[in-house]
């Protein structure tokens, strides 16, 4: 097997303290937060039958 090269010691702190401060903006950036719909709460959202899906089935014919 075939020696791996490794990267000096100040190559991977840069990597690792770039990376801290890229997590930390992303941290505090301000937005709307994101809030899941009822439906999509529910165990099985495929499988639930809404008045909606009712009224386009029956329009259907089926």
């Amino acid at each position: 097997m075939a020696d791996r090269q490794k990267r000096p010691k100040m190559v991977f702190r840069k990597f690792l303290e770039d990376n801290k401060l890229i997590l930390e903006k992303f941290g505090n950036r301000k937005g709307e937060k994101y809030t899941r719909e009822p439906w999509m709460l529910n165990a099985n959202p495929a499988a639930e039958w809404t008045m909606e899906i009712e009224v386009e089935d029956e329009q259907c014919g089926n």
